[in-house]
């Protein structure tokens, strides 16, 4: 659903997968997934919710530096420039070798 663009279906999946398998080792990037489900969707509180959820359950996740890069995007969107620098700024010290870093950075000097 996620790929065809069917961003409300993805949320919906998502969603249910994670409520019905809370423990799998998939929930994490279930939680991905819903929270670029709801980016695409600008729900963008949401968005970070879930990401966030992902980063507290799961911080050596492969996808935890993009879920934190991908907090600070909302955060953008929201206008929320204070909480973005700080979020990238975290990013870039908690996962300094990952390829969000790299973006976070590039982001860090486009935002000051």
């Amino acid at each position: 659903m996620f790929r065809a663009g069917d961003f409300k279906g993805a949320q919906t999946g998502f969603a249910n997968f994670i409520k019905r398998y809370p423990r799998s080792s998939l929930a994490p990037s279930a939680l991905f997934w819903l929270g670029n489900a709801q980016y695409a969707t600008r729900d963008y509180k949401e968005a970070i919710t879930n990401f966030r959820s992902l980063l507290t359950a799961s911080p050596n996740h492969q996808r935890a530096p993009e879920a934190m890069l991908s907090i600070a995007n909302c955060q953008i969107e929201l206008k929320d420039t204070r909480a973005a620098r700080s979020t990238l700024e975290s990013l870039v010290k908690t996962y300094p070798q990952s390829e969000a870093a790299q973006a976070g950075k590039e982001r860090l000097a486009r935002l000051k």
